[in-house]
């Protein structure tokens, strides 16, 4: 419903669109009309930025994003003020040293000003030493500021080439495209080869600048990082030398190697010195059986004891070799196998009597050699300490060697890496990554360039045309106005039992536009009467809700209370109905003078068993339409209840409705006067009259919640002065 509501807001509003519309492309017609034609020319170049042929000193990859940075930069630097003023001072001087100047000055421009101020020869050397400089004009001299106005003048300023200059990346390839148009193809084309030359001239010389720039810099972070790298080398040496380190890894090594050895040395020193305390317990018990008178046998004692000084001997040559020698260790092993075989033999019983003085005598020789093992374990332990010690001192050295050796690598890599940057920009300075070429060079157009008159025009008809859509929809967004019923019943929780279209009332009667019934032609009777086709539709309603009297009322004034009341009566008449109108809108009585009725209304008071129809016809006026009859009021500040009498005629209704089919009050707006709260106890039904026209207000919602409280007595409400497109019939 929404859709066709605003479609139909747009109709109602189609002719100011359209001409709107017809005006817009008539103006862009005149507009375009003095249009002079232009000329294009177009040079491409070739950047290099995603495909490069030239031969790199080292091997690069192409970063898309990167280029797309490239082609951006590239762009902003031809259209930078440096290289389009280099442009304009070329144009300049062309116009100025040439017989066929693009530009050919009016006669206003020749007597202005600006033009009598520069002398042209100052200006042609001043504009060949910014040329050859690479420098703007500036405005703080007073002679190049002239010649600022003095190029003004002749169109080649910043701001009127911009406007005919378009430099832009070819999409999806390597290319830049500059175009620009002028009335002159000669002079479009001489612009965009000398925006070539000078954008390439300008970019050499600052990708010059700013190598040599980085090798200077690079160079001299080089320098510096070299020379600290050599200091630490130097700490790192002297260190070294100092504590008599010539290899730190390897010193310690040898250490814990010694360690290892003298290990093993002391486990085999046990080993034997185990033996001999074992030997120096079995002479002991045998010579103490030989004190108790006992016969003690022993076995070839003297080879026992040979056995164990082979051992011993051999053992310490061993340990002199670093305990390394295979050969030795299993000699070793061969020997103490022996002895252990004599030492099982004599505690057998494979053995001869010996005498008491030869047991001392073995004993004397375990005892000796016991002391020398014990010896030889003391000076292996004492070994083995000092060796250790000597291990944790070089393993504080060796973290400080780490420390020093750890800042001279940090040092050798921060160095690689200027050198390499370093390299990097004497690489690019020795051959710049300048890779542009004119593949296209501007030539001459031979024709101009289309004027787009016709896109033009039409670009504004359309463009006007959805502006002013949009306006009329927006401006029938923000009304607030009941201007249709389903804006009517979207705002307000109401019965709409009818809606009633707007009729011109200041140039006909309500009786005059309920009788018309022939077109504009006046050839053909049709039912064409929209107003009163609608007030049939009310007509209906009232007739069967089944009531006789109604009270019409409406919440704000002017909202066609008093039109709608004489209408509706004119229906009822027209259907042989008997109607009695009663103006009680003692605030704005216009149907007492609208219908020419005596007021009456006030004075009437008759007790209920004098009451007739007769006594109610006295105050009676007939109206001119058959079947219409109405009561007036004199009106003023007062309610019905202020002003009517005890036996008034409204207490009667009941009694008029066996002689009336219909009986009509029109009552005050609701939310400035109570009189329609006080008249409704006296009718059968209550009808609201709500204008299109109305925006609804708080006020007004609190007066609609009084219909709401009437119950069955409020027949509904009449939305009126809709106009027809709003009908939506």
């Amino acid at each position: 419903m929404d859709i066709i509501y605003f479609v139909k807001a747009l109709l109602k509003k189609k002719w100011w669109i359209i001409v709107s519309t017809i005006i817009a492309i008539v103006a862009a017609f005149v507009f375009t009309l003095g249009k002079p034609r232009m000329y294009a020319s177009v040079t491409q170049i070739a950047t290099g930025f995603t495909i490069n042929d030239q031969v790199k000193l080292r091997d690069e990859n192409v970063n898309i994003f990167e280029a797309d940075v490239k082609f951006d930069n590239a762009i902003e630097t031809i259209n930078s003020p440096v290289v389009i003023g280099m442009l304009s001072y070329n144009l300049l001087l062309h116009d100025l040293t040439t017989t066929k100047p693009y530009v050919q000055l009016e006669e206003n421009d020749l007597k202005s000003e600006a033009y009598k101020k520069v002398d042209k020869q100052v200006a042609v050397t001043i504009l060949r030493n910014k040329l050859d400089s690479l420098q703007v004009l500036s405005s703080y001299n007073p002679v190049e500021r002239d010649i600022l106005g003095y190029l003004k003048l002749y169109g080649y300023d910043y701001e009127a080439i911009r406007k005919h200059l378009n430099a832009g990346r070819v999409q999806r390839t390597d290319y830049l495209e500059i175009v620009y148009t002028a009335e002159n193809p000669e002079q479009a084309a001489y612009t965009v080869n000398t925006v070539y030359r000078e954008f390439i001239r300008y970019y050499r010389s600052m990708r010059s600048e700013r190598s040599v720039e980085s090798v200077e810099s690079f160079d001299q972070l080089a320098v510096q990082k070299k020379a600290e790298l050599d200091k630490k080398v130097e700490a790192l040496r002297a260190y070294k030398a100092s504590e008599g380190l010539l290899n730190v890894e390897t010193a310690s090594g040898n250490e814990l190697d010694l360690i290892k050895q003298f290990e093993k040395g002391l486990s085999d020193e046990q080993a034997n010195y185990n033996t001999i305390t074992s030997s120096l317990e079995s002479v002991n018990n045998r010579l103490a059986a030989a004190n108790s008178g006992k016969t003690v046998y022993t076995n070839t004692n003297s080879e026992i004891i040979e056995l164990r000084k082979q051992i011993n001997d051999l053992n310490d040559d061993l340990t002199q070799k670093g305990g390394n020698d295979d050969a030795m260790r299993t000699k070793l092993a061969g020997l103490r196998s022996q002895l252990q075989k004599k030492l099982g033999a004599a505690t057998s019983g494979t053995q001869s009597a010996t005498t008491k003085d030869a047991l001392q005598q073995e004993k004397a020789n375990l005892e000796a050699q016991q002391n020398a093992s014990r010896l030889n374990m003391k000076n292996l332990q004492s070994q083995i300490y000092k060796l250790r010690g000597s291990v944790g001192s070089y393993a504080n050295k060796e973290a400080t060697v780490s420390s020093l050796q750890s800042e001279v690598d940090m040092a050798q890599e921060e160095y690689n890496k200027l050198k390499e940057k370093l390299n990097a920009a004497q690489d690019n300075q020795t051959t710049p990554d300048l890779n542009f070429k004119q593949v296209l060079k501007g030539q001459p157009a031979f024709k101009p360039e289309s004027s787009k008159r016709v896109i033009i025009m039409g670009m504004a008809g359309i463009s006007v045309f959805l502006l002013t859509s949009f306006i009329v929809l927006l401006l029938e967004f923000l009304d607030g106005s009941l201007k249709s019923p389903s804006v009517f019943e979207k705002h307000l929780d109401l019965r709409l039992i009818s809606s009633v279209n707007h009729a011109d009332l200041n140039k006909y009667s309500i009786l005059e536009v309920l009788q018309r019934t022939t077109l504009p032609d006046k050839t053909t009777k049709q039912r064409q009467n929209t107003f009163r086709e609608l007030l049939r539709k009310l007509r209906y309603e009232v007739e069967s809700s089944g009531k006789k009297s109604f009270l019409i009322t409406s919440t704000e004034s002017r909202q066609g209370k008093t039109t709608l009341t004489q209408a509706l009566a004119y229906s009822l008449s027209l259907s042989n109905k008997n109607v009695l109108v009663i103006d009680t809108n003692f605030c704005n009585n216009d149907i007492t003078v609208q219908m020419e009725a005596a007021p009456t209304l006030e004075s009437f008071s008759v007790p209920p068993t004098e009451l007739s129809i007769d006594k109610v016809k006295e105050i009676v006026t007939t109206y001119a339409v058959s079947g219409i009859e109405v009561i007036g009021c004199k009106g003023g500040d007062y309610t019905p209840s202020e002003i009517l009498p005890k036996n008034n005629l409204l207490n009667y209704l009941p009694f008029l409705t066996h002689h009336y089919d219909f009986i009509l009050l029109e009552g005050a707006p609701l939310n400035d006067y109570t009189d329609s709260k006080e008249l409704a106890q006296y009718v059968d039904g209550v009808i609201a009259v709500f204008s299109s026209k109305l925006s609804l207000t708080q006020i007004d919602r609190e007066s609609t919640q009084f219909f709401e409280t009437l119950g069955d007595k409020f027949v509904g409400a009449v939305l009126n002065n809709v106009q027809e497109e709003y009908l939506e019939l």
